[in-house]
C-alpha cells in the first residue's frame, strides 16, 4: 500500500504551527496515542462505486485512508472526508482501513468493511462514438504524426519520442481493437492482433514471456503472446470525479504491450479519433512511464474531411507586401526574456531588430538567431531602503559602502562587492553588489545577508532596491527571514526588471507579510531559470493585442516554418482580457505549432482552465515539407467547436460551449521561441532559420 509521506509531514507539520499559537494548556502532549477512532461512511446507491470516509479521534492531527491495496492512500485533516470511487463491476465487499495520527507521532487504526455494487454503465455518447450502434473496430492513425507516443509521468506530453507516420513496425499497425455491447449491458472489449497473432512488446518486458530471450536495448520486438496475455475482456468507462474518463480494459491492452494495468486515461474522444494515455508499471523495475496512443476507426487513414467553412466574408488581414518594418496599425512586440522564458523556460530574448523581425519581399519574416556561446549571467544590486507607501519615509537597510555585510551565497551562484560598473541614471554611488549566476546553476541560486536589527514592518512596509540586469523580464525575488526559524518564519514577492543595461528602483510591497521577526534579506536573480542572461538566443514576438481582435471566425495563414532541433514557432490566438483572468482562465488558441525536433510533424492545441500545458487539447499531423515550402494553416472557430486544418484538410476538432473561454474576443500572436518545455533541446550546431508568413486573414 502506498504511502505519501511527505502530504503527511506536511499536515502534522501545519498541525504543529497551529498549535505552536495555543496556550500551553491546549497543547496536547507529544505521544499521546488518539482515542476513540470512530469511523462514518456513506456507500453511493447510484451504482457508481463512490465511497465517502469522515473519521474522527480525539488527539487526531490527520488520518491516512487505504482503500484498497495498491490505490494511494489518500490523507486528510480532521473534519475532512474522503473519497474513493471503486470499478470493479458486481457486488463486492471491501476493507477500508483509516489510521489516525497524533502530533507526536502516536497512532492507532481500525478497519471497517463496506459491500456496494457496481453496475456496468456508460454514458450513451461515449458509447456511441467508442463502440458505434454495437460494434465499432479502431486501428492506429499511423499516418498522424505522434499517433505512438511516450514520455515521462510529470508531464502529459511524449517528451521523449513521438513517432512519425507510418515509421513503427508493421505487426503494430495490423491489430485491431474491438469494442461492442449488448442489449444486457455486455460490454466487451477485443483485441484482434493480424494474421501473425504478433503484437509490438516493449523491449523491456520482452523477458516476462520469454525468459532466455537476449532483446536489444531499446528494440522493441513483435512477439505471439495470445496464449500468455488477456487479449479479450469486458470494458467500461469511468466517469471521474475530475471531469476525465478512464476507459478500463481489465487484463487486456491497447495493441502494444508495455504493462499498463488495464487503466487508459482518454485524452480525446470523437467519432474518428480515440487518444488515450497509459502509466505503465514496468516488469524489470525501471521508472514508470507515460504512453500515448492514437487511434482512428478501421477503413479510415487518420486524416480528416475537407474544411467547409460558415466564414467567407474577409475583415481583416496582413498580406505583408510593404518592405520595413510590421505595420503599428496591426503589430506591437514582446520584448526581453519574459518571466522564466515566458513561462516555459525558453531560451530566447526576443527582439524588433531587423535581423529578427522584418517584412521582405512579400513575406513577413521571424528569424531565430544563435548569439554565441552562452556565458554567465552578471546583475547588479544596491540601496536596500525601507519606504512607505507614498515613499516619503526611507529607512536605510544597506548600500554596500564603507564596511558591507557578510554575503551568504547559495544555489552556485555568488556576490562581491565591487565599484560601481554604471555609475549613471538612478545609481551613481561608489560600490554595489555584483551577483554572477554561473552557467548550470541551481534555479534558485541567491545570496542573503543579515541585518544588526529585525526590520520595522509596521509603517514602512515596502522595500525600495536598485538593480542593473543585461536583459528585460528577469525574475528578481526579494524574501526576507527570520534568521532563527527561516524555514516557517519567511515571506517573500517576485518583480520583474523592466529596462536592460541600465540601473532601475523596484519597490517590493511587504504590506501582507506576517509579523515575524525578520532580521535576514534574501535576493535571487533571474529566478527559475538554470541559464545566464538568456542572450543565448534571439528572436522575435509580435502580437496585435488591442489593435486586431476577434469573436469567432476563419483565421488562414499561409507560412513556411523554420527548422532546427529547439525551434517552436508558433501562430496563436490568446484571450484578450488575459491581463485580468490569467493564463489559462483567458483561453488559448494555437492555429499552428511546430518543434524542429519532430520535423514535419504539426500541431494545434486549445487551452483553457480544465485543459492547459501539457494537457492542452493538441492534435497533430503530418506535414510533409514543412520547413521546404509554404502551407496553409486554418481554424475554424464558433460557438460549438474550434476547427484546425492544414492545406484544407480538417485534422483536429475540439467542442466548445458557454462553459469555456473561446467566446470572446482573441488576439493574434506570432513567435519563434527556442527551446523551453515543448521545444526541447537546441541543437549544437544551431545558427539561426526563419518562419516566413505570406499572410494572415481573418473571415467571418
Amino acid at each position: 500500500m502506498k504511502k505519501n509521506s511527505f502530504a503527511l509531514a506536511y499536515l502534522v507539520l501545519c498541525a504543529f504551527i497551529v498549535l505552536l499559537s495555543c496556550d500551553d494548556d491546549d497543547i496536547p502532549a507529544q505521544g499521546v496515542i488518539p482515542v476513540n477512532l470512530t469511523i462514518d461512511s456513506n456507500v453511493s446507491a447510484d451504482g457508481s462505486g463512490l465511497v465517502e470516509v469522515t473519521p474522527s479521534a480525539e488527539n487526531a492531527v490527520s488520518f491516512v485512508v487505504d482503500f484498497e491495496p495498491d490505490a494511494d492512500a489518500v490523507i486528510i485533516a480532521p473534519g475532512e472526508t474522503a473519497s474513493y470511487q471503486y470499478t470493479q463491476t458486481g457486488e463486492t465487499t471491501y476493507e477500508i482501513t483509516v489510521t489516525a495520527y497524533s502530533l507526536g507521532g502516536g497512532k492507532v487504526s481500525s478497519t471497517i468493511t463496506v459491500g456496494l455494487e457496481v453496475l456496468p454503465g456508460i454514458d450513451p455518447d461515449i458509447l456511441q462514438k467508442l463502440a458505434g450502434d454495437g460494434e465499432k473496430r479502431w486501428v492506429w492513425a499511423q499516418t498522424v504524426g505522434g499517433h505512438f507516443g511516450v514520455g515521462p509521468t510529470t508531464n502529459d506530453f511524449p517528451e521523449f519520442f513521438s513517432a512519425t507516420p507510418n515509421s513503427l513496425n508493421p505487426c503494430l499497425y495490423d491489430d485491431v481493437l474491438v469494442f461492442s455491447y449488448d442489449d444486457s449491458n455486455n460490454f466487451t472489449y477485443t483485441l484482434e492482433p493480424g494474421s501473425t497473432n504478433e503484437v509490438f512488446i516493449n523491449w523491456t518486458e520482452v523477458n516476462r514471456f520469454f525468459p532466455e530471450a537476449t532483446p536489444q536495448q531499446f528494440v522493441d520486438e513483435c512477439r505471439d503472446i495470445t496464449d500468455q496475455a488477456s487479449f479479450q475482456s469486458e470494458f467500461t468507462v469511468i466517469e471521474n470525479v475530475d471531469g476525465t474518463q478512464t476507459l478500463d480494459i481489465g487484463e487486456s491492452f491497447l495493441s502494444y504491450w508495455a504493462v499498463i494495468p488495464g487503466q487508459y486515461q482518454i485524452t480525446e474522444l470523437t467519432e474518428d479519433r480515440l487518444v488515450v494515455r497509459g502509466i505503465s508499471q514496468p516488469f524489470n523495475g525501471d521508472d514508470p512511464l507515460a504512453w500515448y496512443s492514437i487511434f482512428t476507426p478501421e477503413g479510415e487513414t487518420g486524416g480528416g474531411d475537407p474544411l467547409e467553412t460558415a466564414f467567407t466574408n474577409l475583415v481583416w488581414s496582413d498580406e505583408f507586401d510593404t518592405d520595413g518594418a510590421p505595420d503599428p496599425g496591426s503589430w506591437t512586440y514582446d520584448l526581453g526574456n519574459g518571466d522564466n522564458g515566458w513561462g516555459n523556460q525558453e531560451l530566447q530574448s526576443y527582439t524588433s531588430d531587423p535581423s529578427n523581425v522584418v517584412v521582405e519581399g512579400g513575406n513577413l519574416k521571424i528569424t531565430a538567431r544563435s548569439e554565441g556561446t552562452t556565458t554567465d549571467g552578471i546583475y547588479y544590486y544596491d540601496e536596500f531602503q525601507l519606504v512607505d507607501a507614498g515613499n516619503t519615509t526611507q529607512v536605510l537597510v544597506e548600500d554596500f559602502e564603507n564596511a558591507a555585510p557578510a554575503l551568504n551565497n547559495f544555489g552556485g551562484g555568488f556576490s562581491e562587492v565591487i565599484d560601481n560598473p554604471d555609475p549613471t541614471g538612478s545609481n551613481t554611488t561608489a560600490t554595489v553588489a555584483r551577483f554572477t549566476k554561473p552557467i548550470g546553476s541551481e534555479v534558485f541560486a541567491g545570496t542573503s545577508f543579515d541585518v544588526s536589527s529585525p526590520l520595522d514592518l509596521s509603517t514602512t512596509n515596502q522595500i525600495s532596491i536598485k538593480t542593473w540586469s543585461p536583459t528585460i523580464g528577469t525574475v528578481v525575488k526579494l524574501k526576507l527571514e527570520n534568521s532563527a526559524d527561516a524555514d516557517n518564519q519567511s515571506f517573500e514577492v517576485d518583480l520583474s526588471t523592466t529596462v536592460m543595461n541600465a540601473w532601475e528602483e523596484l519597490v517590493y510591497d511587504f504590506s501582507m507579510a506576517p509579523d515575524f521577526s525578520y532580521d535576514r534579506v534574501v535576493i535571487f536573480f533571474d529566478f527559475g531559470s538554470t541559464g545566464s542572461a538568456g542572450a543565448a538566443y534571439t528572436s522575435a514576438r509580435i502580437k496585435s493585442e488591442g489593435l486586431q481582435e476577434f469573436t469567432y471566425g476563419r483565421v488562414a495563414a499561409r507560412a513556411k516554418l523554420p527548422t532546427g532541433g529547439g525551434t517552436w514557432p508558433a501562430i496563436w490566438m490568446l484571450g484578450a482580457d488575459y491581463l485580468t483572468n490569467p493564463w489559462p482562465a483567458a483561453g488559448e488558441m494555437d492555429i499552428m505549432e511546430h518543434v524542429g525536433n519532430q520535423q514535419d510533424v504539426v500541431f494545434a492545441s486549445t487551452h483553457d482552465p480544465n485543459n492547459f500545458a501539457g494537457n492542452a487539447r493538441t492534435g497533430s499531423t503530418l506535414v510533409e515539407g514543412a520547413s521546404d515550402e509554404f502551407h496553409l494553416y486554418e481554424m475554424e472557430w464558433n460557438e460549438t467547436e474550434i476547427k484546425f486544418a492544414v492545406d484544407g484538410i480538417v485534422y483536429h476538432t475540439v467542442s466548445n460551449d458557454t462553459s469555456l473561454p473561446f467566446n470572446k474576443d482573441f488576439f493574434f500572436i506570432l513567435n519563434v521561441a527556442m527551446g523551453g518545455t515543448f521545444g526541447g533541446n537546441v541543437d549544437a550546431n544551431f545558427t539561426e532559420s526563419t518562419m516566413e508568413i505570406d499572410y494572415i486573414r481573418m473571415y467571418q
